[in-house]
């Protein structure tokens, strides 16, 4: 997963991943991530695409499925989002969400 030389220091840097799809958050991969929205939304089914930019409310997200994605996705992937994180901010996209999970220290 090494791309070209860095020109400064000489040696390959790490590639960024080219979609959202090929991300990876501490263990928790966009499929992954996927599957837990789809378990917690119900007006989400298995057919319908997860647009990165949909608004999870209009998905179902609501007060009583937020509590069940945040106990999906901290008991599945062993991760804890901190009090400040629980905001409807974090959680108005799947793309917002992907980011705040992004920024949780790798366990």
């Amino acid at each position: 997963m090494y791309g070209l030389p860095c020109p400064v220091r000489g040696r390959a840097v790490p590639r960024r991943p080219h979609s959202v799809e090929e991300q990876h958050v501490n263990d928790l991969s966009y499929s992954d991530f996927e599957s837990a929205l789809r378990k917690a939304l119900p007006f989400l089914d298995d057919e319908t695409p997860v647009d990165a930019h949909a608004s999870l409310t209009e998905l179902g997200l609501d007060s009583l499925t937020l509590l069940g994605l945040v106990a999906e996705l901290e008991d599945g992937f062993s991760l804890e989002l901190p009090d400040e994180m629980l905001v409807m901010e974090t959680f108005a996209t799947p793309s917002t969400l992907w980011s705040a999970l992004a920024e949780l220290p790798r366990s």
